[in-house]
């Protein structure tokens, strides 16, 4: 599965408050490999979620396309805030 980032999603990934998780393209491939939760978005997109540490959950909102995924971008959040 071929994983793409948008520029945002590229962007985020470099920002301090992002880099103290350890979040990185491969582990983003993981968690969309293996969620702990699917969803889809209000606006059409696909959500997925699962656990970064004891405190903290991801939500990485994605679309599908031809050649693979295409992640538009990513939120950590307390834990059980995306349920």
């Amino acid at each position: 599965m071929k994983v793409i980032l948008t520029k945002h999603a590229e962007e985020k990934l470099k920002r301090k408050d992002i880099k103290k998780f350890k979040i990185t393209k491969r582990k983003l491939r993981k968690f969309l490999e293996n969620p702990r939760s699917r969803s889809k978005t209000k606006y059409g997109n696909f959500a997925v979620v699962d656990q970064i540490d004891q405190e903290h959950d991801v939500r990485i909102i994605y679309d599908i396309i031809e050649v693979g995924i295409k992640v538009i971008t990513f939120h950590i959040a307390r834990k059980q805030r995306y349920k």
